[in-house]
C-alpha cells in the first residue's frame, strides 16, 4: 500500500531533475549558438563522477612544485580551453586570449567570481579579488587612490628597497635563491605602497618580516580551500588558519592606525569652543 506513493515521489523528483537538465542543456546551447561558442574538450579522469583522481593529481604535481608543468601539459593535450571535474562541479579552465578579453573585459559584468568568494574569505575578507557588484565597486573605488599616477610613476622607493635586496645577495659567488628574495621585495613594496609602511621582509631579524612567511602560506592554501569545498570543513588546513589570522592582525593594525590618525586631525581642525 506505501510502496505506490513511494513511487510516484521518487518519479516526480526524476522528473523535476530530469526537465532541469534539459532546461539548462537548451539554455547553454542557444547561448553557444548566439556567440559563435565552440565545443569544449573534457579532461581524462577515471573518476567520472567526483574527480577524485584529478583532485589528488593536483595535491601531488602541488606538493611536488609541479604544478605549472601539470597545467602546461594539459593545456597543451587538450587544446586552450577544456573541462575539468572537482567533487561533482564541472569548471572550465582556458587561457583562450578572447576568453578572457570577454570575462574581464567586454562582458565583465555577466560573470560572477561566487565561485571565489568562500575559498579567498578566509585571508581577503570581501574585497576586490572574491566579490562583485556593490562589495566590488566600494573596493574599487577605495584602492583607487593608491594606483594614481603620481603614486605609480615615484620609483624612489623601488630603489630604496632594491638596496635592501642587494645587501643580501653573497659577494662570494656562492648560490642564492633569487625567488625567495624576490617574493619578499615584492612584499616590501606592496605593503609600503598600499600601507604607508614596509614589513621589512628583506631586513635580517625583523620581527614583522614573519608576516611574509604567514602571507605566502595563506595563498597557497587558497586553491586547495577552493577545489575541496565543503569538504573543507572535515580536511582543516589549521596552519593556514593561523597564518590568516597572522595576517588580518597585522592589517587591522594599519587600520587602526589610519582610524586614529584620521579622527586627530578632524580634531585638530575643528574650532576651539
Amino acid at each position: 500500500m506505501d510502496f505506490q506513493p513511494k513511487l510516484i515521489i521518487l518519479l516526480l523528483a526524476a522528473l523535476v531533475f530530469a526537465s532541469e537538465f534539459f532546461r539548462r542543456y537548451l539554455k547553454r546551447r542557444q547561448f553557444a549558438r548566439q556567440h559563435g561558442c565552440q565545443p569544449v574538450s573534457r579532461s581524462f579522469s577515471k573518476d567520472p563522477f567526483l574527480g577524485l583522481d584529478t583532485i589528488l593529481g593536483t595535491m601531488r604535481t602541488r606538493k611536488e612544485h609541479r604544478i605549472l608543468e601539470r597545467g602546461c601539459n594539459l593545456f597543451r593535450t587538450l587544446g586552450n580551453t577544456f573541462t575539468v571535474k572537482e567533487l561533482g562541479r564541472s569548471a572550465i579552465v582556458t587561457i583562450e586570449p578572447e576568453n578572457i578579453k570577454t570575462v574581464l573585459s567586454l562582458n565583465f559584468n555577466d560573470y560572477s567570481l561566487k565561485h571565489r568568494y568562500e575559498a579567498m574569505k578566509p585571508l581577503l575578507g570581501e574585497g576586490i579579488f572574491n566579490t562583485d557588484g556593490h562589495h566590488w565597486a566600494s573596493s574599487r573605488a577605495l584602492i583607487r587612490p593608491s594606483f594614481a599616477r603620481e603614486q605609480v610613476t615615484d620609483l624612489r622607493l623601488l630603489e630604496e628597497l632594491i638596496q635592501d635586496l642587494f645587501a643580501l645577495l653573497p659577494r662570494d659567488g656562492s648560490t642564492v635563491d633569487l625567488q625567495e628574495l624576490f617574493f619578499r621585495y615584492t612584499i616590501d613594496s606592496a605593503t609600503e605602497f598600499l600601507f604607508g609602511q614596509s614589513v621589512g621582509a628583506l631586513k635580517e631579524g625583523n620581527s614583522e618580516a614573519g608576516f611574509a612567511e604567514a602571507f605566502h602560506y595563506a595563498q597557497m592554501a587558497i586553491p586547495m580551500r577552493g577545489m575541496l569545498g565543503p569538504l573543507g570543513v572535515i580536511f582543516r588546513d589549521r596552519k593556514a588558519e593561523e597564518c590568516n589570522r597572522i595576517c588580518r592582525d597585522f592589517v587591522q593594525r594599519f587600520v587602526d592606525e589610519a582610524v586614529y590618525a584620521a579622527a586627530t586631525s578632524k580634531e585638530d581642525e575643528s574650532p576651539e569652543t
